[in-house]
C-alpha cells in the first residue's frame, strides 16, 4: 500500500490586520528527509483557482478559503529523487476541486498519479458533505487506489475541520479524520487529529498525529508546522515530520522537512 503525504504548513508573526481579496494561489515547496535510511529531496509547485473572490476578513488568512466556504479548482505537482544510485525519481501528480452549493453542500473529486518509475498508482477519490455551520463541516469520501501490478486500496474516510474564534483575534481550527481501508487480503483503519493555533490572522502553530493499521503494516506519524504571512498575499510554511512503519515486526523510520511558499492575486 502506497501513501504519497504531502503536506504544508505555514511559519511565523505579524501585527496589524490588513486584508486583501484574492482569486488564484500559487506556490512552491522543497522537501529533504530520510526513508529507510535513504536519504531524499524533492520540489514542488501547487495551485488553485477559485471561481469567486475570496473574502479574507472572516479569520486567520490560512483558512480564508474555508471560512469564506468558496469553491475552486487545484493542482500540484511534487518530484523526490531518491539518494541512490539510477533510483528512478517519484513524480506524483493531482488535480482536483470542491464546489459548495448556496445551501452549504460541499462536493469534492480529485485524481493523482504517481509515477515511480517500475510502477504507476493512481487513486480517484470523490466526497461530499456539509458546513455544520460557518465555522466547521464534515466531508464523507470515498477513494480508489490501484497500481500497475493491480493491487487495490480503498477508503472510506470521515473528515472533519473547524475553526473556533478566541479572545483578541486569535482563534483555534481543528482537524479529526477517521478511515476505513480495505485492501485484496485485509482491512484496517487510519486516525489522525491535528490542532494549530492561531496567534493572530497572519500567525499560525500547528501539531498534527496519526496512526494506520492493515493487517500486518502499522504506520505512524507526528508532525510540527507554522505558518506565516509577512503579507496578506504572501504566505510562508515550514513543517517537520517524524514517522515509522512497521512490517512483520521489521521498522521502516522515516523524517521529513517541508518549506516553501505562495502567492496570491
Amino acid at each position: 500500500m502506497k501513501k504519497v503525504l504531502l503536506a504544508s504548513a505555514i511559519a511565523l508573526a505579524a501585527t496589524g490586520h490588513a486584508y486583501a481579496d484574492y482569486q488564484f494561489e500559487v506556490g512552491g515547496v522543497y522537501t529533504d528527509g530520510e526513508i529507510a535510511n535513504t536519504d531524499f529531496d524533492g520540489l514542488g509547485v501547487a495551485g488553485e483557482f477559485h471561481f469567486d473572490k475570496v473574502d479574507t476578513s472572516k479569520g486567520p488568512l490560512a483558512e480564508a478559503s474555508f471560512l469564506d466556504k468558496s469553491s475552486f479548482v487545484n493542482f500540484a505537482f511534487l518530484s523526490i529523487e531518491p539518494d541512490l544510485p539510477n533510483a528512478n525519481d517519484i513524480d506524483s501528480t493531482s488535480v482536483g476541486g470542491r464546489f459548495v452549493t448556496a445551501t452549504n453542500i460541499i462536493i469534492e473529486a480529485d485524481f493523482s498519479t504517481v509515477d515511480a518509475g517500475n510502477n504507476d498508482t493512481d487513486t480517484i477519490r470523490l466526497g461530499v458533505g456539509t458546513y455544520l455551520n460557518d465555522n466547521s463541516d464534515v466531508v464523507v469520501s470515498y477513494s480508489s487506489e490501484e497500481d500497475d501490478n493491480n493491487n487495490d486500496v480503498d477508503y472510506l474516510n470521515v473528515d472533519f475541520h473547524g475553526v473556533n474564534p478566541l479572545n483578541q483575534g486569535a482563534s483555534v481550527a481543528y482537524d479529526v479524520n477517521l478511515g476505513y481501508i480495505d485492501t485484496d487480503t485485509d482491512n484496517g483503519y487510519q486516525i489522525a487529529v491535528g490542532g494549530t493555533y492561531y496567534f493572530n490572522t497572519m500567525f499560525g502553530l500547528g501539531l498534527n498525529a496519526g496512526i494506520a493499521d492493515v493487517g500486518d503494516t502499522s504506520f505512524d506519524e507526528v508532525s510540527i508546522e507554522a505558518s506565516f504571512f509577512p503579507t496578506e498575499q504572501v504566505s510562508l510554511f515550514v513543517m517537520i515530520s517524524d514517522g515509522s512503519q512497521e512490517t512483520n515486526n521489521v521498522d521502516i523510520d522515516s523524517d521529513a522537512i517541508l518549506i516553501g511558499g505562495s502567492l496570491r492575486f
